[in-house]
């Protein structure tokens, strides 16, 4: 779903820390809100955009979790609209279970600071309850005043507003609009997006399993292979009207059977996609496409089972039934398709031909 029309309206900091022996530590908890002076906060609000919203790697996923106040989603639901004493209790509590969750991990997790915010978002605005968790870099350890309890704000500025800085995990919860007030479900109430800097690195399911399951209480959609298919289908019919030779639709046809088959990525990222292959306007229109068929036009798992047969082998088809067909690597190493024009017909017109040049030698099979 995309993220807009972003407004942050509190902030706090905890700090949790990295497993080093059998017994649990507890994280640091702040007494106090994170007040960044507008620049900042305007700084702030563009990473979280860039983390969740259209043009970023999240994944809307599932709410499995939601029957008992353990349960994060439960929790986000009840604090979201907390006085700030008490939501400085529940963030606090929100940042010790993603402790607990990293602390039962086989293998170590970094520690870190845990940036707890609520917000509003979208037209008409809705609610938007947001967590980052940030790996600390070996110059920002002492983060708390002994004073006050405040993290303080000149480092988590520098960690969190600097162009090379990342929000390395990412969970927010958007407020539906116009979902039923009896509903005992959680997921009609709040769509859960996700942000792994590894989500679309890994191989198979992306993000790391203690983050989305174990703290945030959520799965990936059973819909993945379903969407995959559609997004297929949608964006092969968009490249097919496309106004441009036919070559240029058969490349365009070869990259997304190349992209969905060949890339490494776990997650479609439709934005990506349009930005490799498409120029300015053919993008926003493709996004408007999207939009119009109900495609999300920002990550969603990748899940090719549906289309495993299409993405076997690419094919050439010419006006004289003459047939060529290809595994779609084979097509983008070895094959060169070119449009080049005929010899002149008896009415005097010169037709459109195709040369075709293949990298290997032919063979006659019997």
């Amino acid at each position: 779903m995309p993220l807009i029309n972003l407004t942050v309206e509190r902030i706090i900091i905890h700090q949790i820390f990295q497993k080093t022996s059998d017994t649990f530590t507890l994280p640091v908890k702040s007494e106090e809100y994170t007040n960044f002076d507008p620049n900042a906060m305007s700084d702030f609000e563009a990473r979280i955009i860039q983390s969740l919203g259209t043009d970023s790697k999240a994944v809307t996923m599932k709410i499995l979790d939601q029957n008992n106040v353990q349960d994060l989603p439960y929790l986000v639901n009840l604090c979201v609209d907390e006085s700030n004493s008490d939501f400085i209790e529940s963030s606090y509590q929100i940042a010790e279970k993603l402790a607990r969750a990293q602390f039962h991990k086989s293998s170590a997790i970094s520690g870190g600071i845990v940036v707890v915010f609520t917000g509003k978002q979208g037209h008409p605005q809705r609610k938007l309850l947001g967590i980052i968790k940030a790996e600390l870099h070996s110059g920002y350890e002492k983060l708390v005043d002994q004073m006050t309890g405040q993290i303080s704000l000149k480092h988590i500025q520098e960690l969190l507003l600097t162009p090379n800085s990342r929000l390395f995990k990412t969970v927010g919860f958007c407020e539906n609009l116009n979902y039923d007030p009896a509903s005992t479900d959680l997921n009609d109430k709040w769509t859960p997006l996700i942000f792994d800097s590894q989500i679309s690195k890994a191989d198979g399911k992306a993000s790391a399993e203690y983050f989305y399951r174990k703290f945030a209480g959520c799965g990936y959609l059973e819909s993945s292979a379903r969407t995959t298919k559609q997004y297929y289908d949608v964006t092969k019919n968009f490249i097919l009207q496309l106004d441009k030779p036919s070559e240029e639709k058969y490349d365009l046809l070869n990259a997304l059977t190349t992209y969905l088959k060949l890339d490494k990525s776990s997650a479609v990222d439709p934005t990506d996609f349009a930005n490799k292959y498409f120029d300015i306007d053919t993008c926003d229109r493709y996004r408007n496409h999207l939009t119009e068929n109900k495609i999300p036009t920002s990550s969603f798992i990748k899940d090719i089972e549906h289309i495993r047969t299409h993405l076997k082998l690419l094919k050439y088809t010419f006006s004289n039934n003459v047939k060529l067909e290809a595994d779609p690597e084979v097509f983008n190493k070895d094959v060169i398709v070119t449009s080049i024009k005929g010899d002149r017909d008896e009415n005097g017109d010169i037709p459109q031909w195709t040369q075709i040049i293949v990298k290997s030698q032919l063979i006659v099979k019997k």
